[in-house]
Parts: structure tokens; sequence; C-alpha cells
């Protein structure tokens, strides 16, 4: 893997991250922040 492939993985890692938490904050109810919770770890591995 080059280094270049390397940093744009990271990018796109925190952009995800950073939608996710995003999603986390507006959600109105526990039961849709676990909704986003599982689709995310469904999408990490």
């Amino acid at each position: 893997m080059s280094m270049i492939e390397r940093i744009r993985n990271r990018r796109e890692a925190n952009r995800r991250a950073r939608a996710i938490e995003r999603a986390l904050r507006s959600a109105s109810s526990p039961s849709v922040r676990d909704e986003i919770l599982a689709i995310a770890q469904r999408h990490m591995h």
C-alpha cells in the first residue's frame, strides 16, 4: 500500500466518522441512535 493510499484511506475514515457523529447528534431517539450505530459497525468491518 502506498503512502498516498494510506492518507486517502485515513481521510475517508475521518469523513465517515464525522458523518456518523453528525447523524448520532441529530438522532431524535435512542432507537434511531442504536440503528445508526448498528449500520456504522456493519460498514466498518
